[in-house]
């Protein structure tokens, strides 16, 4: 089964010299040929673009790049699938080694954490910021500057299996049109579909890897936590609201509505060995698990169900959290001036309303433009989705050393769910690396 659509997952690392990546300090870029539309300039460029492996837009960016090069006849531009897998690891390796590409095409949680360092490109001359609501603009920016160019955003919520809820007379136990709803509510309706027997839960709960960690952070937000300061410079995790939160999930643990194990699960595992098979009645995720679940569907590999969305409960029941999980193009600092010149160029190309209408063709995509807003018929997915922008949290994305963070986050949950820690011991061991990476990082 394929892992989630839109978390960062693992694979092996391949950086070569034949993906044709910018070198820093490369002044090759301008050989002379025909012109272009950086102001009328005749440099001969080639430029390596990194691309994100989603299979329902790959159409989409084949026909930007032709669109580019045929008006620029003296650009090429060469495209290389990058898979999600350890692309945190690809990114600090090819930027340790003078291999990052011009361009990149994918997650906003990948690039900011090098704004900092002078790594990216800051982009708010060619964002049309206007047409962008000010919570996505703040999702790519670093100390007021912009540094991704966003084009496709989709935030995150509860995916439920429908007809699971069906066949126990729950529906009304759900949150109807997007309504924020209760923890009380929601472990009831967690309870209403369990059924150990038949290896069905409420929950997918997970704490085996960083992936789909948005989820568990979520989670505990709606107990009134925060993960970061204002500034994003400490961690902040470890208040009493925190341990309020990752109480409840050991509760949910305790009282046996989600898989058991679930301090080893992994995200992408409980979906597509679970959810996909109709064992969950809820689990974190977003319209990115559309095609997954939909392939799985047509092959025969799963039965049928109905998909829905609804929010993350929240303590109160008046609100609700989400993490933006964006998708966008950003320029690396190659240091060569030509080539960054016309990385900026094709990135404005490509997130023009034309070609990001393109893009959101695709399943997986809704345009992050205000102005396509309302392509999305009321009751879809899609429009459900929007509906979630609102309550949008900061997940720490230009905190120094985020990847880092990470890694450390899910060992302190694993020891909560498994009662090796107290919920407040273990927030309190994340808070102290986290804010040790961030120190460390920080020099």
């Amino acid at each position: 089964m394929k892992k989630l659509a839109l978390t960062l997952l693992t694979s092996a690392l391949v950086v070569t010299a034949a993906a044709g990546c910018a070198k820093s300090g490369d002044s090759s870029g301008a050989q002379g040929s025909s012109g272009g539309g950086a102001g009328g300039s005749k440099e001969k460029v080639e430029l390596t673009w990194w691309v994100d492996t989603r299979g329902d837009v790959q159409a989409a960016y084949e026909e930007i790049k032709k669109g580019f090069e045929e008006a620029n006849p003296n650009v090429k531009i060469n495209m290389v699938r990058t898979p999600d897998d350890k692309i945190n690891e690809r990114i600090s390796i090819a930027a340790n080694t003078n291999e990052i590409p011009d361009i990149q095409q994918g997650s906003f949680f990948w690039p900011l954490s090098y704004a900092k360092k002078g790594l990216l490109v800051p982009l708010d001359d060619i964002i049309d910021k206007a047409d962008f609501e000010e919570k996505t603009l703040q999702s790519v920016s670093v100390d007021g500057k912009a540094y991704i160019y966003p084009n496709s955003t989709v935030a995150i919520g509860l995916l439920v299996n429908k007809d699971l809820f069906k066949e126990k007379g729950a529906l009304d136990l759900l949150p109807q049109n997007m309504q924020p709803w209760t923890y009380d509510q929601f472990m009831k309706a967690a309870k209403a579909v369990t059924d150990p027997a038949k290896q069905v839960y409420g929950y997918g709960l997970y704490a085996g890897d960083t992936g789909g960690d948005q989820g568990n952070h979520s989670f505990l937000w709606g107990f009134g936590a925060k993960s970061w300061n204002e500034d994003n410079s400490k961690a902040v995790l470890n208040s009493p609201e925190g341990a309020k939160g990752v109480e409840f999930m050991t509760k949910m643990i305790d009282e046996g509505v989600v898989p058991p194990g679930a301090a080893g699960l992994k995200a992408s595992t409980e979906f597509s060995d679970m959810f996909v098979q109709g064992k969950l009645g809820m689990m974190f995720g977003n319209i990115g698990n559309l095609p997954v679940l939909n392939k799985a569907f047509t092959e025969g590999n799963a039965k049928k169900f109905e998909v829905d969305l609804v929010p993350y409960p929240s303590l109160d029941g008046q609100s609700s959290n989400t993490v933006l999980f964006g998708y966008g193009t950003w320029a690396w600092n190659t240091k060569n001036e030509t080539k960054m010149k016309w990385a900026k160029e094709f990135v404005k190309y490509m997130n023009t309303p034309e070609n990001m209408a393109k893009m959101a063709k695709a399943e997986s995509v809704i345009g992050a433009r205000k102005s396509m807003a309302s392509n999305y018929a009321e009751g879809t997915l899609q429009n459900k989705t929007i509906s979630l922008f609102k309550y949008a949290g900061n997940i720490g994305l230009s905190v120094p050393g985020y990847p880092e963070t990470r890694s450390a986050f899910y060992p302190e949950l694993q020891a909560a769910f498994t009662k090796k820690k107290t919920a407040q011991q273990a927030l309190d061991d994340w808070a102290r690396k986290a804010n040790e990476i961030i120190a460390h990082t920080s020099k």
